[in-house]
């Protein structure tokens, strides 16, 4: 045993507070890249959905072919969408724009039904072109939202 400490000995432990703040400011640092970016990167999935959108619909004027493959190229920006919503959801639970956000994901997974009922059946795309129009008034609903709250 070394005995006692004392402020004297050259080998002092260092205060938990030594520990503590560097590991809560790493901690804080690290979870305020969602926090502080919220508004920005709903943006950035609004705006990727709408051009994801806008490419389906060419495609269907186009008469081209619509592969399964072309069918997760257009649902894997609607993953990482709700992804995104579930991690700020704890943080931003009540916020209208979340709220709306969800459903203009909502409208876009409809919207990817019916492009994948058109691909299969070869139909009418006069309910694809309504969910289309639909999904672009839900879009301005969610930065309409965004910037009430300014973001």
């Amino acid at each position: 045993m070394l005995g006692p400490l004392s402020p004297n000995r050259q080998a002092r432990r260092k205060g938990e507070w030594y520990y503590i703040v560097p590991l809560l400011l790493f901690l804080l640092g690290l979870s305020g890249c969602y926090w502080l970016k919220y508004g920005k990167l709903m943006r950035t999935h609004i705006d990727l959905l709408l051009s994801m959108s806008k490419k389906m619909s060419a495609l269907l004027e186009d008469h081209q072919t619509i592969t399964s493959n072309t069918m997760e190229e257009f649902s894997y920006p609607l993953e990482r969408a709700r992804d995104f919503v579930r991690i700020v959801s704890s943080r931003y639970a009540g916020r209208q724009s979340l709220q709306a956000f969800t459903r203009f994901l909502d409208t876009y997974a409809e919207l990817l039904k019916e492009i994948d009922q058109l691909r299969v059946q070869n139909g009418d795309p006069t309910a694809f072109q309504e969910k289309l129009t639909t999904l672009r008034e839900r879009g301005e609903q969610v930065q309409t939202s965004l910037r009430e709250e300014g973001l």
